[in-house]
């Protein structure tokens, strides 16, 4: 379905975008305001109906590859959410309809929602670059800047030519890691590591650390505040969204100083069998 005929159905109006942008073909559709569902079941190509104006649904929306953005309730998005928008290429759209009636539309017609991507998208393809790292600071609490860190680190991903079903579990991964810092923790590093066989994330956070991780691992335990939550956070899906994505996970803290991530992604094709 072309994002001009989603246009039409929905009734809504281009807040950025060209004609060009509305000649795009549109895959399948997702309708949240919490971003961290989005990462866990959003996939490329699809367009993300929100209700959420702030620069997180822009980031998120370009981190899955989203192809269009459509807010709804009329709602229209932050100035930095189009100056975003404009630098991605993403085009935004606002329409009068609630999000239950803007999603039955849209499926009626045709689109179909979101599932789980399929094993057989996450092969990674070897490359021959030397090893590479860049590290990057994140501050706690700085809501404006978070998703930086993690957009960086998917621009160099794609630059270095990493397949894109690799970037896209890199990039959830490094952004659910970068958000739990902005939201609990004070400061931390990112270091992105790459090497001819994996990639590599490397999270050193100063914070209150975890008391119990296999608790905090669950789906749906969180200990978001109510700010975090508005932001479209704290559904409890951001640890179990980095296990989902990373071929390898290792996680552990100490209450009182900070909690340690470590992430690998494989580069080359897992062998059949054993030695």
């Amino acid at each position: 379905m072309k994002l001009k005929e989603i246009q039409r159905l929905l009734q809504a109006d281009l807040v950025w975008g060209t004609e060009e942008h509305l000649e795009k073909e549109i895959e399948a559709a997702c309708g949240s305001d919490l971003m961290s569902d989005v990462l866990a079941f959003g996939r490329p190509g699809q367009i993300l109906l929100t209700g959420l104006t702030n620069a997180q649904s822009v980031r998120t929306a370009d981190i899955i590859g989203a192809k269009a953005l459509v807010y709804v309730r009329g709602k229209r998005p932050e100035q930095e959410c189009l100056e975003q928008a404009a630098v991605k290429g993403i085009p935004v759209l606002s329409t009068p309809r609630m999000m239950y009636e803007a999603c039955g539309i849209l499926y009626s017609h045709g689109l179909p929602g979101v599932s789980p991507l399929q094993d057989t998208e996450r092969q990674a393809d070897v490359y021959g670059k030397d090893a590479f790292s860049h590290s990057f600071e994140i501050t706690g609490r700085n809501f404006s800047r978070a998703g930086n860190a993690s957009t960086t680190v998917k621009d160099i991903l794609e630059d270095i030519g990493i397949s894109p079903a690799v970037i896209r579990r890199v990039a959830i991964a490094a952004y659910e890691a970068e958000m739990n810092v902005v939201m609990y923790a004070e400061r931390a590093e990112m270091t992105l590591l790459l090497t001819p066989n994996l990639i590599y994330l490397r999270l050193r956070d100063k914070g209150p650390g975890i008391p119990d991780i296999e608790l905090a691992m669950r789906e749906g335990y969180s200990t978001a505040t109510p700010e975090m939550r508005e932001m479209g956070f704290g559904a409890g899906m951001g640890l179990p969204n980095i296990r989902r994505n990373a071929d390898r996970f290792e996680i552990s803290a100490e209450v009182g100083k900070g909690t340690n991530l470590d992430i690998y992604f494989d580069l080359l094709p897992k062998q059949e069998g054993g030695a």
